[in-house]
């Protein structure tokens, strides 16, 4: 993982509150006769009221809520924000592009709403949808940055520079390109065995204060349980992260940028059911679904920090995904896929 916003990786302090019981001093009173029967009725009745507060007391102790997402203390600009996803070329079908569907669910589910970023767009075309969006999500796909990628994120660090927060988030393979993107180099990744698995993630004391990992205690869980699902065969290690400068010095140094990155899908946890033997590794657990959507309210939560919106209801209607049906056509480590025509 890695972000602008903060470190590669983090640990997350869970620290449970005790509880005690305060009883408030006497005041005088005054002496009221006691009639027979009544004082043994009253005995048992304060006894009980005891032992329910030691039980309940005992319950919250012992059987802890699952703590809900600190909304962060940010300025909200836009209740409603938009996130373009950038369509990526299918191989099956050259004239075709496709947005996996799990990713657009996977934004709605915090709130969001998606519209497509065709990889063959026009500069113009693309700074028109940027204007119009929120953020930016790069979805994983076995290709190099395309020249719009690379505008999006030139563009993007254009915006935070003169002050707009605009998030990028990049899942899988997107987080390589922002690496890829950041370093100008597509030979900085290198071949590793991670294909169809899932893992821990390894937290390091010097992200204590990751935004990221900070949204949330539930991140914690993600350093014991084997949640994360990854499906690439190439990938940033720490040591060649460590020796590359521009990397070290951006995603360490320039905090303010809001560029987030995870190699693992935790948009699959929640959306990818296929039981096929290349992608039955994917965790459906209570712990893996409320992570997932933690990452994406996290994510959401940092596009609504800026004010872009389409020109008209109209043009935003038109280019919403929600009313697109889905494509019965299935590609690796997706059950359901939008289809464009490349050439729109």
């Amino acid at each position: 993982m890695l972000s602008s916003a903060s470190h590669v990786t983090t640990t997350v302090d869970m620290h449970e509150e005790g509880l005690r019981l305060v009883v408030p001093p006497r005041t005088p009173s005054r002496k009221l006769p006691v009639r027979e029967g009544h004082f043994g009725v009253k005995c048992i009745l304060v006894g009980l009221s005891v032992v329910a507060v030691v039980v309940v007391c005992f319950a919250v102790r012992c059987f802890p809520l699952p703590s809900s997402p600190e909304l962060p203390s940010h300025r909200i600009l836009t209740a409603n924000p938009i996130i373009g996803i950038v369509s990526q070329p299918l191989r099956l079908c050259p004239e075709s592009e496709c947005i996996a569907s799990s990713y657009i669910k996977w934004v709605e589910s915090a709130g969001a709403r998606a519209v497509r970023i065709p990889s063959n767009a026009t500069d113009d075309d693309v700074a028109r949808i940027l204007s119009s969006v929120n953020g930016v999500l790069f979805p994983g796909n076995g290709i190099d940055p395309s020249r719009v990628a690379s505008f999006i994120y030139n563009h993007a660090v254009a915006l935070n520079q003169n002050g707009t927060h605009f998030p990028i988030w990049g899942t899988g393979l997107g987080m390589e390109w922002l690496v890829q993107l950041e370093s100008r180099s597509t030979c900085i990744l290198d071949a590793v065995n991670a294909n169809n698995m899932s893992s821990t993630l390894g937290f390091t004391r010097a992200a204590t204060t990751s935004n990221l990992f900070g949204f949330s205690a539930i991140f914690a869980v993600m350093g014991t349980q084997s949640i994360a699902a990854y499906f690439h065969s190439v990938g940033i290690l720490a040591d060649r992260f460590d020796e590359t400068p521009a990397l070290t010095s951006f995603f360490r140094v320039t905090i303010e940028f809001p560029f987030y990155g995870v190699q693992f899908h935790p948009e699959m946890n929640a959306y990818e059911f296929d039981e096929d033997p290349s992608t039955n590794s994917i965790d459906h657990s209570y712990n893996a679904i409320l992570t997932s959507q933690a990452l994406a309210h996290f994510f959401v939560s940092e596009a609504r920090r800026n004010n872009h919106r389409f020109r008209s209801p109209q043009a935003e209607f038109a280019a919403l995904l929600d009313s697109r049906e889905s494509s019965d056509l299935a590609i690796p480590t997706s059950d359901e896929i939008l289809l464009f025509n490349s050439t729109l």
